[in-house]
């Protein structure tokens, strides 16, 4: 009799044992509450952590995988990059605008200058060839030279200027566009974070 109820006593204490295991294990997954703040440990081939999810701003100790630490420590990182990003993006906006509006300024000086070029070069070939002697025309000629480089290097001078007015427009784009961007891919980052970091997984 006394054999009987020692291997009862047995087989329950096994039974204890052989269930205890699975029950613990199965406490432990993201956001159950833990008491060991650093404590490692794995759980069907996933490594847990017990500590405070970055994501909450009054966050309690619990359970979070390797996976949900990284992705919630990513996006964390990537927030507050964005800020000073955003920040450097906004400080942009009106020097370019200073930048537009002095080559503006210039564009509009030099178009001045291009005009009076034109209007002198197609003076001199009217009078060119209405000139009659050699020491006139000599010196009509050497006009002509004159205002044709004249024409050329102000031309030049504008499509320079256009260019920078248009890289710097583009500039402007991209700082009024890159912040809403950036908005856009931290959403991002904080839905698969909270995918990640889901209670119970």
């Amino acid at each position: 009799m006394r054999k009987i109820v020692s291997v009862v006593v047995a087989l329950f204490v096994v039974a204890g044992v052989m269930t205890a295991v699975p029950a613990s294990a199965a406490t432990i997954s993201n956001g159950v509450k833990c008491t060991k703040l650093n404590q490692i440990t794995k759980v069907g081939g996933r490594k847990y952590k017990c500590a405070k999810n970055p994501m909450l701003t009054k966050a309690k100790k619990t359970w979070l995988s390797n996976d949900c630490l990284v992705a919630a420590n990513n996006f964390v990182k990537a927030k507050k990059d964005s800020t000073a990003i955003a920040e450097k993006y906004a400080a942009q906006i009106p020097v370019i605008d200073l930048g537009i509006a002095n080559e503006t300024a210039n564009k509009a000086e030099i178009q001045l200058k291009l005009d009076e070029a034109n209007l002198r070069l197609e003076a001199a070939k009217v009078k060119l060839a209405a000139a009659t002697g050699d020491a006139e025309k000599k010196i009509l000629a050497t006009a002509i030279s004159s205002w044709t480089s004249a024409v050329r290097a102000y031309t030049s001078k504008m499509n320079s200027i256009i260019s920078s007015i248009k890289n710097l427009e583009t500039a402007k784009a991209v700082a009024i566009s890159q912040p809403g961007r950036l908005e856009t891919g931290i959403a991002s980052s904080k839905e698969t974070a909270q995918l990640i970091c889901t209670k119970g997984l």
